[in-house]
Parts: structure tokens; C-alpha cells; sequence
């Protein structure tokens, strides 16, 4: 060995040293992010021969077979070992956690209560942040169905994903809608299952929190047998996730502002019943308020008391004032679902056989079935208006009881997916064919109440009514259904304790129960191999075609297609098809070899042509270098397009509807304030002038009932079509286990598809063109009734799916690996970082353009190292895990102070930045010959998710209790958790 290469050995494992603990430095100093760390992996392929065992495999995001490991396209590799190293049971875990997905936020089971597409207790991957439609999953390179419930079931259901029989996931980190077809616009997920097993493997895994709650189990079997012409493979695995409630965290159960005087002290609100700063449920509810509904003063129930301001002689009521006495905490609410409990049972079998007759080639099979049994449990405010005559109502006026109840949504999901195929040679040329059927049905219920039978119990029509001409009645009184009882809200149970009478409860509560079905069926053909000899090698080609239907039928509830849902969504029957046809190829060419400078230099080009029924025809293409200087440099590139067809739900949803705060939608609330510190106005001056226009008052403060929001699909949608490229360096240098990849990428999206919903309203306000043209004010409508109780307000909003201007991402992958053997044992570590330069989107023509990257929950920064040193049949390993810091500062006027919008603390300051956020996993693996133990602690020391405080402007980020709501955040909720993991093999 040289001189050269023994010093170059040693500066690159000092190097990977220095690395990993520059790296490992933040995680207990809390400091900026790592700027140097690398991540984007060298080379998918290499598992890929690891795990086949053969000198050709098809690359992830190539259809040539090829003996070459580095591709043109850069593709990062998460292995089932790093994984189980990691302390991860779930692959929605693993791919959640990944670089290119955690620099924004996922649908995982941290959403209850809200409208998401696929339906409550999906779990769903969004590469780059560009959402799950754009997404694609394959499973051993076939697409991978939708499933979930609801009209809006579009996307891979990560439930259905058994993480015991994944082998590796690779994924691509470009654009391929020219390999792999539509949806695969922000990237590509290829999961590997084990493959040729001989014997029976056991497995079992546990996460066990230190403070209780969101603990998951999982247990599974393998068999496989190989035989002379082939291999069978069953496996089964069944995994559940316990929930955690509100009150099982104290940073939900009692969320707070978080205000701060100029001295540092706390500005919040003293609860006048406690002594302590006061709570708000995390799902900002309130309990025991009776409202006059046209003095709009505000009344609780207290047991002996009389009231005397307002309406006096009221008996067992108080007068109070709004904000210092209701009762914003109510602890029956704390019994709702923070993390949804879900069952899981999952059986998969796939098989392949070579009979004699077939010359050599061999039939295939994957059979999958899985069942998904989610449940969410949570309260909702009940309020509706009480006639002045109603027999119930104890107010001399029409009055606004304010009580809780509780609701229960509940999902059971079957999937099955049959697939058949064949394959073998003809000559140099490699053939494969298959057919495949998916099927997801899906059943879904959820707590509903009679609005009609609310009417009578109310004697008063909550939706037709009119202040000035009531036509009002008693409480189930003349013309009343038959079994009809008046609703008594202004009990102390109902007001105080979320407790109805058993007779109201069954005349009143049902369940409403809908049914979804989505089915693909897919057949598809592939022919590859070499078309000639180039001076530098063969000309490889990959030419196929393929066909797919896709079908949707979604039945919502009967209440729910009715309307009769007393303050919840209504939908209509979602049910359309769609077909497509697409023919495809793609050609590598070797272009010089063994060159100076030139060790290797090919070019990749790729085509698909795809012609939907919905939307016709478009071509996409890809080219790509891949071009090694020599044996430890490489350069590479990619540029293409993609397409994507509108999905069904987006052409066929029929009228969902939901429910938005006005705080959070509405530009025009207290448009007149200005900022305590700076003195700058709240909104721009085209805002104001706008709102003004509106005839809308200076301070108007929104508190008046959600807006209702309505979705439905566009048939005259348009397909997006999307640019992509890449630009990678690698550094291999043979004999030191060094590996360094650096890509960078963009991808900008023409004519996206999107449901804008509330954001037309500040598109309206933010036009210099203000109702001259239409436009974005056409889309919702705010009362203007000055008679009205919800005067101002905006009343509904028309968020249906349309085609917007633009979305455009960039940023770096890095990716570092190195490995190197000691006397004493082996030290591998491997870091996989991404830095998000850019999320830009504009809504509309002309409208603003918003760079929500840098934001919480949309940080700059995310990845993970892992370092393990294995001794004999020992194995330590340590994961690093890192988001970046974040602030909402100067979005949408976001100043973390108060200004004039909080009353008791109008100078006051709160958190609208976080800092880096760092958690630390050790497991200890001890592998024996036919037996396997990881034992270990995740979270290591127990470090809670940041807090933020109440934000009160457009651009406040999100809460979940006192933490931003993002899936980064996760572990920071649930806290350290115990791991344990066991295999047998027989």
C-alpha cells in the first residue's frame, strides 16, 4: 500500500469522525444546524445486489438492468437493519422519519378530528412536501393502491405496508414519470421484501413510553421454502398502537398562551378557579356559557346562585364576563384521542415456479391482504339556539347554551391486492408481464346528531330564522315528530359535565355509517436488454406498455348525504372511473470508457407517452449523465418532466363540506391595529383599503361560529405537468469505506391541482384588482345583515379543486457513509441530511408568491445519523436525529407580539421560533445464530417538542396543545420510550 493512499485511509476516517460528531454536537448543545453534514445516498443498487445475490438488478428509477451502482439518478436506501436499529416497528415510521419527507409535515394518526384525504386513521407519505398525491409507492417496482375511506381517497394508505417483511426501501429522489408514470412527480418509493427465505422466522417488537400512552406492539411470522424450480414465501404480522389521550401529557391537557410581559413575567390569563395561569383544550373548546343571543351577554351555570347583571332573577345562573369565567378547560374534554389507537392484521404470500413447458421462464405471484381498525374519540361543542318560548329555555330571550359531547369515529379497512405474472429471456432480452387487482373496502362511522330533531327539541330553526320575525315555539311543541323530547342544554350535567339525560342521548345521537370501495386493476408489459455494441459497450433499451383502470365509489352516511348532521360535514355519493393507456422506453448509452478523465461516461434518456379518458394524452421525458471522472470522483445530472392526471376524488368529490375558525381565515379581523413594538400596521394597506371597501369595521374581532367550507371535484381540471432536475458529486475512493454524495434538486410544478379553500379569502383582500374582475372574492360569501348575530362574518367558503399557477421546491440531499474495520470490531456510520432552500406557491394569477419553507413545521433542516460499532455478536448503535430550527416571524405579519388583539395583554410577547429539535436513540443488538435480541431507548433523554405561544395573526403557527403542529414533533409529545425487539429463525 502507497504512501498516499495509507495518508488519504487516515484523512478520511478522521474526516467521517470529525463529521459525525460535528453532527452529534447539536444534540446536546441545542445549537444551529449542521451546515456540513451530508446526505443523498451513492448508490441504491448496492443493497439491491447485497440482498439478490446477482451481477444485474433493476435500479430504482431504471428499467435497464445493468452491472453499474452508481445511476444517474441520485436514490437513498433505508435498510430494514438501520430501521430495527433505530427503535422502529412501523414503516410509516421509517418513512415519515426520512430526510426528504420530515422537512414537512405528515398525515399520521396525530390528526383526529380533521377533514384529510383518505379519511381519518391514514397515514400517508409526502416527499419534498409536495404532498402524498404526488408520491408514488411501489412494492418490488409494481404501484403500490390507494385505500383509506371517504370521497377523497387518492393516495398509499402506509398502514398496509408490513415492516417485517420489508427488506430495504429505496428511494428516488427525482421526478420518474417517465419510468414509472403519473404521481411520481415529487419521487419514488420502491419497498424490497425479503425474498428466497428457507426455514420459519418469529418476530416480536414493543415501544413501551415512559409516561404512558401511544405504546405499539407488533408480532410476526415468516415461512419460506425454496425448491428446485422455484420458492414460496407466507408471512403474517399483526401490529397495534394504543392511544394517547390529552390528559396523558400535561402540555395537552393544559395548554396555556404563553404571554410574556416586557419584564419577562407571564402575561396570561389567572383562572379565577384555581389560581394558576388558565387552560385552553387543545382543541379550543368551551363548556358552561349561556349567551343572550341579541345583548350578547354572557351567562354559567353555578348551582344556589341568582344572576344580577344582564337579565336578573335568573336562578342556579351567574353573570360573567367573556374570557375571565367560562370555563375553556372542561376536563371531560381530556379524554380525547391525541394519538388515534389502530389494529393492524396483515398476511402476504408470493411464490415463483418454473415449469418445464415455459423453456426457462417462471411464473410469480404476491398475494396481499390487510385489515386497518383506527378509532378516534374527541368533543365537540354543541350550541345551538333556544326559542324565547321553548319550555326548557330559563332566559326571557332567545338564548345560546354553550355544552360538550362526545363523538367517536370509527374506520375498519380491508385490502387485498392479487398479482400474477411472468418472466424469463429471449436471448439477451429479459421479458416480464403481470396483471394485477386491488381492492380496498373501507367502512366508516362517526357520532352524528338529527338537525331536524335539534329544531324541534330547540323550537327553533338553527339554520331558516329570521331576529326580527322568530316564528318561533316551545320545545317540541305543535306538529312535533312523534317520541319528540325538548333537548335541555341548561342543565348543570349538560352545561358543566358534557352529561345528557339516556333519552336524549338515543333521540337525538346516532351513528352515521358510510362505505367506501377503490379499485385498480393494472396490466403491464416490459421487454429489456441490448439493441447493439457501442465503442464503449452495449446500447441498453427497456420498452413496454401498460393499462390501468382505476374506480371509486364513496357513500357517505345517511345523515350525511342528507344534510340532516346537525353541525358536521355533509357529502354526496363520490363515484367516477378513469382508464389510461401509456406506452414507454428508455435507452442507456455508454459514450466513453477508460478514458482519462473519463473512466465512464453514459447517458440515460426515457419516454412515456400517457392517454387518460379524463384528461387525454400527454408525453413526459427524462435525460441523464452518469459520468466518472475516474474510480473515486463522479458527476451526475438528471432534467425531465412529469404528469400528473387529476386523481378521482379530485374530478369526482361530491360536496364535502367542514368548518373553519373566522381568526384564522379572515385578513379583515382588526385590520386597523398596529404592532406594539414596531408600530407597523397589522395588514398591508391594500388589505385595509379592501376591507374597508367591504364596508367592514376597523375592529371587528371574528368572534362569531366557523365558517362552513365546501369541496367538490372539477371535471374540468386540467393535468399538472411538472420540470425536475438533479446535479450530484460522488466520492467513492476505493479501499476506505468512505462515501459522500451531495445532489442538488428542484422541481417546479406547472398548473398543480389543488383544493385552495380558505385561502381565496386572503387571496380577495391581497388583490389589487379587489372585485373588479372575478375572481377569488366569487368564491365565499360574509354576512352582511346587520341584524344578523354573525354580522361580518364570513359565512361559507367554495374550496372545490382547481388548477393554481405554480409550486416550485429546491434544495440539497447530502448523504456520508463510512465503515471500517478494527481488530476489536467494525464502525459503520451512515448520515442522511436534506436542507430545504425553497417551498414557493402561488395560489392564483397574480396573487402573492409564499415561501413556506423556514416556517415551523417546514424547516430548513432535517436528517439522522446512525452510528454502530459491532463487536463479535454485538452490535451498539446510536441515532442522531435532527430538525431544524424555524420561525413563523414576518409571515403573513407575524411579530410574536400580541399588539391590540389580546385585551389582557396587549404589549405582550410569545414564542413564534423554535430552536433545533434533537432526540437520541441507543439500542444494543446481540445476535446469536438462530436468535436475535435489540433492547434499547428511544428519546434517550427524554426531550420535550418546543413550545410556542398563542399566536394571533394569519402567519402564528399552528398548535397542538403547546407544540407546533407537525409529525417532526412526535417523539417530543410522546417522550422517551423503551424498545425491545426479538427474532427466532427455525
Amino acid at each position: 500500500m502507497s504512501k498516499s493512499t495509507n495518508l488519504t485511509r487516515k484523512w478520511l476516517l478522521a474526516g467521517t469522525i470529525l463529521t459525525t460528531l460535528y453532527v452529534g454536537v447539536p444534540a446536546f448543545a441545542q445549537d444551529a444546524p449542521p451546515a456540513n453534514d451530508t446526505t443523498t445516498a451513492p448508490a441504491a443498487p448496492e443493497a439491491a445486489q447485497a440482498d439478490e445475490g446477482t451481477t444485474e438488478v433493476v435500479v430504482t428509477g431504471s428499467r435497464i438492468r445493468k452491472s453499474e451502482f452508481n445511476s444517474a439518478a441520485p436514490v437513498q436506501i433505508i435498510t430494514s437493519e438501520r430501521s430495527s436499529l433505530s427503535g422502529m416497528i412501523s414503516a410509516a415510521d421509517v418513512l415519515q422519519s426520512s430526510s426528504i419527507a420530515a422537512g414537512a409535515g405528515q398525515i399520521n394518526n396525530t390528526f383526529t378530528g380533521y377533514v384529510v384525504d383518505g379519511g381519518d386513521g391514514v397515514n400517508t407519505l409526502s416527499l419534498r412536501g409536495l404532498g402524498a398525491q404526488r408520491s408514488l409507492i411501489l412494492i418490488n417496482g409494481r404501484r403500490m393502491p390507494p385505500a383509506g375511506v371517504s370521497g377523497t381517497v387518492g393516495a398509499v394508505d402506509l398502514n398496509f405496508i408490513p415492516q417485517s417483511l420489508v427488506s430495504r426501501y429505496e428511494i428516488l429522489t427525482d421526478g420518474a414519470s417517465s419510468i414509472y408514470g403519473s404521481d411520481a412527480v415529487a419521487g419514488v418509493v420502491n419497498i424490497i421484501t425479503t425474498k428466497n427465505y428457507d426455514g420459519l422466522h418469529l418476530e416480536a417488537s414493543g415501544l413501551k413510553s415512559e409516561k404512558s400512552g401511544a405504546d405499539s406492539y407488533s408480532a410476526s411470522a415468516m415461512w419460506g421454502k425454496s425448491f428446485d424450480k422455484g420458492n414460496i414465501l407466507v408471512s403474517g404480522e399483526y401490529y397495534e398502537q394504543k392511544p394517547l389521550y390529552l390528559s396523558d401529557r400535561p402540555g395537552l391537557a393544559c395548554p396555556q398562551d404563553y404571554y410574556y410581559n416586557a419584564d419577562g413575567s407571564r402575561a396570561d390569563l389567572v383562572d379565577v378557579n384555581t389560581g394558576k395561569y388558565k387552560c385552553y383544550n387543545a382543541n379550543g373548546l368551551a363548556q358552561n356559557v349561556v349567551i343572550d343571543a341579541l345583548t350578547g351577554r354572557y351567562y354559567r351555570s353555578m348551582p344556589g346562585a341568582v344572576t344580577t347583571v344582564g337579565i336578573p332573577g335568573i336562578p342556579d345562573f351567574e353573570s360573567v364576563t367573556k374570557n375571565s369565567q367560562i370555563d375553556f378547560d372542561p376536563q371531560e374534554a381530556l379524554d380525547s384521542t391525541a394519538f388515534s389507537p389502530v389494529k393492524r392484521s396483515f398476511l402476504y404470500a408470493q411464490g415463483n415456479y418454473r415449469p418445464d413447458w415455459m423453456g426457462g421462464a417462471e411464473l410469480y405471484t404476491e398475494l396481499m391482504w390487510g385489515r386497518r381498525e383506527s378509532s378516534q374519540s374527541q368533543y365537540g361543542e354543541l350550541f345551538p339556539y333556544y326559542s324565547d318560548y321553548a319550555s326548557v329555555n330559563p332566559f326571557p330571550t332567545i338564548a345560546q347554551p354553550i355544552a360538550l359531547h362526545k363523538f367517536v369515529s370509527t374506520q375498519k379497512v380491508d385490502f387485498t391486492r392479487l398479482l400474477g405474472g411472468a418472466r424469463g429471456n429471449i436471448g439477451n432480452w429479459n421479458w416480464d408481464a403481470y396483471v394485477s387487482h386491488s381492492k380496498s373496502d373501507g367502512t366508516y362511522a362517526g357520532t352524528a346528531i338529527y338537525a331536524d330533531r335539534v329544531n324541534w327539541g330547540t323550537g327553533f330553526d338553527q339554520v331558516n330564522f329570521d331576529y326580527m320575525d322568530q316564528n318561533t315555539g316551545d320545545a317540541c311543541g305543535t306538529g312535533a315528530p312523534a317520541g319528540c323530547i325538548p333537548l335541555n342544554l341548561f342543565t348543570n350535567d349538560a352545561l358543566t359535565k358534557a352529561k345528557l339525560t339516556p333519552e336524549e342521548e338515543a333521540w337525538y345521537f346516532t351513528q352515521d355509517v358510510g362505505k367506501t370501495v377503490y379499485e385498480q386493476n393494472i396490466a403491464e408489459a416490459t421487454i429489456t436488454g441490448d439493441l447493439y455494441q457501442l465503442p464503449a459497450g452495449a446500447l441498453g433499451a427497456a420498452f413496454g406498455v401498460s393499462f390501468r383502470e382505476d374506480k371509486i365509489d364513496d357513500l357517505p352516511g345517511e345523515l350525511s348525504r342528507s344534510g340532516n348532521s346537525y353541525n358536521q360535514s355533509s357529502a354526496g355519493e363520490t363515484k367516477g372511473t378513469d382508464h389510461l393507456s401509456e406506452a414507454f422506453f428508455e435507452l442507456e448509452a455508454p459514450v466513453v470508457r477508460g478514458k482519462k478523465f473519463f473512466e465512464d461516461l453514459t447517458l440515460n434518456l426515457s419516454g412515456r407517452y400517457s392517454n387518460y379518458k379524463s384528461v387525454g394524452g400527454s408525453g413526459t421525458y427524462k435525460v441523464g449523465f452518469n459520468w466518472a471522472v475516474d474510480n473515486i470522483f463522479r458527476v451526475r445530472g438528471t432534467a425531465g418532466t412529469s404528469f400528473r392526471a387529476p386523481a378521482l376524488y379530485e374530478l369526482y368529490l361530491n360536496d364535502q363540506t367542514g368548518y373553519l375558525n373566522q381568526l384564522g381565515l379572515d385578513p379583515c379581523i382588526r385590520y386597523d391595529d398596529t404592532d406594539a413594538v414596531t408600530g407597523r400596521p397589522k395588514v398591508s394597506p391594500t388589505i385595509k383599503a379592501n376591507c374597508l371597501a367591504d364596508g367592514i369595521p376597523g375592529d371587528y374581532d371574528g368572534a362569531n361560529p366557523s365558517a362552513v367550507i365546501t369541496t367538490h371535484g372539477g371535471t374540468d381540471l386540467e393535468p399538472e405537468t411538472s420540470y425536475a432536475t438533479t446535479l450530484g458529486f460522488v466520492l467513492t475512493p476505493p479501499s476506505t469505506g468512505f462515501k459522500l454524495a451531495i445532489d442538488f434538486w428542484k422541481i417546479k410544478i406547472a398548473n398543480q391541482i389543488s383544493s385552495s379553500g380558505a385561502a381565496v379569502v386572503g387571496a380577495c383582500y391581497a388583490s389589487v384588482d379587489f372585485r373588479s374582475k372575478p375572481g377569488y372574492c366569487d368564491q365565499f360569501v360574509r354576512d352582511m345583515d346587520p341584524l344578523s348575530p354573525t354580522y361580518h362574518s364570513i359565512l361559507t367558503i367554495d374550496g372545490s379543486y382547481r388548477n393554481i399557477p405554480t409550486e416550485a421546491s429546491a434544495g440539497i440531499d447530502f448523504t456520508v457513509n463510512y465503515e471500517h474495520e478494527f481488530n476489536y470490531g467494525t464502525l459503520s456510520s451512515d448520515a442522511k441530511f436534506t436542507y430545504y432552500k425553497y417551498d414557493k406557491i402561488q395560489l392564483y394569477p397574480d396573487s402573492i408568491i409564499d415561501n413556506y419553507t423556514g416556517l415551523i413545521g417546514q424547516q430548513h433542516w432535517a436528517g439522522d445519523v446512525q452510528t454502530r460499532f459491532t463487536h463479535k455478536d454485538w452490535t451498539l448503535a446510536w441515532t442522531f436525529n435532527y430538525i431544524g430550527n424555524a420561525s413563523n416571524m414576518g409571515f403573513r405579519n407575524e411579530t410574536g407580539n400580541t399588539g391590540g388583539n389580546v385585551s389582557y395583554a396587549p404589549n405582550a410577547t410569545y414564542a413564534a421560533s423554535v430552536p433545533p429539535f434533537v432526540t437520541h436513540d441507543l439500542e444494543l443488538r446481540y445476535r446469536a445464530k438462530t436468535f436475535e435480541v435489540i433492547a434499547g431507548v428511544n428519546n434517550l433523554f427524554d426531550k420535550y417538542a418546543p413550545i410556542i405561544g398563542s399566536g394571533v395573526y394569519a402567519g402564528s403557527a399552528s398548535r397542538f396543545g403547546n407544540y407546533p403542529f407537525g409529525s417532526q414533533y412526535s417523539t417530543g409529545i410522546i417522550g422517551r420510550q423503551f424498545y425491545l425487539n426479538v427474532s427466532k429463525d427455525f
